[in-house]
């Protein structure tokens, strides 16, 4: 009885959300088979001119999940691009939930002048596959595919981190294997850590987060939910400034390739595997000797800043190895969005060991750094 009520209360929840994003009822997708984004791009009259310019700049690696209960799904199309001379420092970037290496279309144009940036998108994200029918997402399986990345595909002997929400677990994760090597085969010169809940229990999740997190209604939000839907609703809450309708349109066009709306609710499970582990990855960002720096936008409702003051005075304030902190109070959640060219200025000032306690952008914002 309690679990009909239970199952009943969840159903009525979800009908709210639907009253309330605007969501029609859809009772089945066309079906998107593409297998790659220039195909998917190609079937459209007038495609979103920022996602298809990302999609050309990009191309294609196969990649075999690491997990056994993965094995019967094959090779997977992993989607990257790699951008500016190979022979200058190299940047690698991992995208967040529920976006997508996209999110750093415009920082990679400003870095790759005098940088060789890279980015992917994990599977389940962006342009990559997003197999379904009970393929298990994973972190620990992400941080294995960037790890061989580094090594095998972009072959690259040092290299710079910069990762975003849930890649900052995938950075800490990859830091476990980074760590474990007797003879490493790459070197990791820096490690920059963006607006992400590293530390769960001092997150502000959202009502639509915890929804599409639960195990009953979290399905079927995935299958009513539309990418234009999901995209508005980030443009609203989680930038500090306005996206123009095209940006919107960029991003719900990505949602859509392979139906990656569908797969929602299995790619946020991720937070189950970061409340199991976030301990252990913190304490590999601890004890780490590559020099790491925290870079945060203050205007962000669901990381806020209680979560990076916690892990910098925890895990980095007083490590051996080299740590800032930066703060930036004009941006929100995607701050590589909101503040590229500041973002750019910190990596560039940091790596080239300037101590510099502030940073301007764009309308008078400044970025201070606290440590």
């Amino acid at each position: 009885m309690r679990t009909t009520v239970k199952t009943g209360m969840l159903i009525i929840l979800a009908g709210a959300l639907i009253a309330i994003l605007g969501i029609a009822w859809i009772a089945t997708r066309p079906g998107d088979e593409s297998q790659s984004c220039r195909e998917f791009y190609s079937g459209m009259e007038n495609p979103p001119a920022a996602a298809l310019e990302w999609c050309q700049a990009g191309g294609y690696f196969s990649w075999q999940s690491t997990l056994p209960e993965n094995a019967g799904y094959g090779a997977l199309n992993i989607f990257h691009v790699c951008q500016g001379n190979p022979e200058h420092p190299a940047v690698l970037m991992i995208h967040g939930y529920p976006t997508s290496s996209y999110d750093y279309a415009d920082l990679a144009k400003e870095l790759s002048r005098d940088h060789y940036v890279c980015a992917l998108d994990t599977p389940g994200y962006g342009f990559s596959d997003k197999p379904k029918h009970g393929y298990r997402y994973s972190i620990f399986d992400d941080a294995r595919l960037v790890d061989e990345y580094i090594r095998e595909v972009a072959r690259l002997d040092e290299v710079v981190l910069l990762t975003h929400d849930k890649g900052d677990s995938v950075g800490l994760a990859l830091l476990q294997i980074y760590q474990a090597y007797d003879d490493r085969p790459y070197t990791i010169t820096h490690h920059f850590v963006t607006n992400g809940n590293i530390y769960l229990p001092l997150a502000q999740l959202t009502l639509a987060q915890k929804a599409l997190l639960n195990p009953t209604l979290g399905p079927l939000l995935s299958s009513l939910v539309s990418g234009d839907t999901l995209a508005s609703g980030l443009a609203r809450q989680v930038y500090a400034r306005q996206l123009p309708q095209a940006e919107i349109d960029a991003l719900a066009s990505i949602f859509g390739y392979q139906d990656g709306m569908t797969v929602q609710h299995d790619i946020i499970k991720y937070l189950n595997e970061r409340t199991e582990n976030e301990v252990v990855w913190l304490a590999a960002l601890g004890r780490s000797d590559v020099p790491a720096t925290i870079i945060w936008g203050e205007l962000d409702a669901v990381a806020p800043l209680a979560v990076p003051d916690y892990a910098w005075a925890k895990y980095l304030q007083d490590r051996d190895a080299p740590a800032a902190y930066w703060r930036i109070p004009c941006a929100d959640h995607y701050l590589q969005v909101d503040e590229p060219e500041l973002i750019a200025r910190i990596l560039r000032t940091t790596l080239a060991g300037d101590l510099s306690p502030s940073e301007r952008g764009g309308a008078d914002c400044q970025a201070v750094r606290v440590h």
